[in-house]
């Protein structure tokens, strides 16, 4: 019955903040204390001012809790406006009540306390200054000109009214500090649930995460496996070939799956799954080409200035074929009369969203670097491509060799 009662008042915890329902409980406790307050003091004889300012002290409550309650209207404007009332209500009572002598005062440091309670911090400090200052006034007037003090025609008048607000004063203080216990482990209450559900859809993210990672790294080694497959049985049917230009086509078809291979091996082996270290995959590949053809590995270079040498798969891919396709080129092709063969890698990040690779050789020539661009040779079809997905521009030039430049847009 009291919980009903007490959410009809104040509101309940979903639709009005703490400091709305402290309001709206207290604009309504003061409208009633202000009824009954021009009731006690009308039959115990006070002056009859002390009666009209009750009323009006309730009327204005009983406006500020219908907008509060009803209207939902609670800002700063609806505190202030409280405040002012209260300080003109009691201090025209301070003066009709016997002054210093009655319970005003009290009164009033309880609505101090309350009205900092729900105000917002950067106005508790002009709140305080209000209603400390309204007291000291009070006193103050009181002391310079005792005449305006309207004492009490008897001691048990006193002592009623002094009983009367006591009764209130610990009462109406008592509910608003048991409100904002119960608000207050009502709002520990809901944070530790939000916790307790957080941590478990973080825990059971973390086990779909972990399942799909592990997914994700069977695919890429199933990837890299069928893919070792294939370059085993090109491997094989080159053995079984008679002619040259055959078995090499086949051989050069290895490498390019080898290329491939060797990315999902990188992804299923390291902890990134969606992207590889391009400079240690470049570097790993160029070595590999370099023994596949019988070459020292140190005959290649890998110069790699990048910001990031993480590299999605999907730009590292295109990447790793065209090195493969050039770098394979160069040892079948460059060599023949180059006593000390070298092949320069190098891929760098010239600006903002723009790479350059290029691939470099101190070999022979490959003639007029126009017709080469233009060749209609497999290889070179395969490049083109390869430049065309990646969005890049590919220039050849010749000086002590061949070097394959490929402006790419990333």
């Amino acid at each position: 019955m009291l919980k009903k009662i007490y959410h009809y008042l104040a509101g309940d915890s979903l639709s009005y903040s703490f400091e709305h329902r402290v309001f709206n409980l207290t604009s309504f406790i003061i409208m009633v204390f202000g009824m009954q307050a021009a009731i006690l003091n009308y039959l115990i004889g006070l002056h009859i001012v002390t009666v009209w300012l009750a009323i009006s002290g309730s009327v204005v409550s009983a406006s500020l809790f219908y907008l509060s309650r009803v209207r939902k209207w609670f800002t700063a404007t609806t505190i202030f406006v409280f405040i002012t009332a209260t300080i003109f209500v009691l201090g025209g009572s301070y003066f009709y009540n016997g002054g210093s002598s009655s319970p005003v005062l009290y009164f009033l440091f309880v609505l101090l306390n309350i009205f900092l309670l729900i105000a917002s911090r950067k106005h508790q400090l002009l709140i305080y200054g209000l209603l400390a200052g309204a007291i000291l006034a009070l006193l103050l007037l009181e002391y310079y000109f005792p005449e305006m003090v309207v004492p009490y025609s008897s001691f048990e008048e006193r002592m009623t009214d002094h009983i009367t607000l006591l009764i209130y004063c610990p009462l109406f203080t008592m509910v608003v500090i048991v409100l904002f216990r119960r608000s207050y482990d009502w709002e520990q209450e809901m944070v530790l649930r939000q916790k307790q559900k957080l941590e478990e859809v973080n825990r059971i993210t973390t086990e779909k995460n972990e399942y799909i990672e592990s997914l994700i790294r069977e695919l890429h080694h199933r990837v890299k496996n069928n893919l070792q497959i294939v370059s085993g049985l090109l491997s094989l049917q080159s053995n079984r070939l008679q002619d040259n230009n055959a078995r090499m086509a086949l051989e050069e078809g290895k490498t390019r799956v080898d290329a491939i291979a060797m990315i999902h091996q990188k992804l299923y082996m390291d902890n990134a799954l969606a992207t590889v270290n391009i400079e240690e995959y470049l570097s790993n590949l160029s070595s590999s080409l370099a023994n596949s053809f019988g070459y020292d590995a140190a005959c290649i270079h890998t110069d790699i200035r990048l910001n990031n040498h993480s590299m999605g798969i999907d730009m590292a891919i295109p990447i790793g074929l065209i090195v493969n396709e050039l770098v394979t080129n160069s040892f079948k092709h460059a060599f023949q009369e180059t006593t000390e063969p070298r092949i320069v890698v190098s891929l760098q990040e010239r600006q903002e969203k723009l790479l350059e690779l290029t691939v470099a050789d101190n070999g022979k020539g490959l003639g007029d670097p126009e017709k080469l661009k233009d060749s209609d040779s497999f290889g070179m079809k395969l490049l083109r491509i390869l430049v065309e997905q990646i969005n890049g521009a590919m220039t050849i030039r010749q000086d002590a060799g061949t070097a394959f430049t490929i402006e790419i847009r990333a």
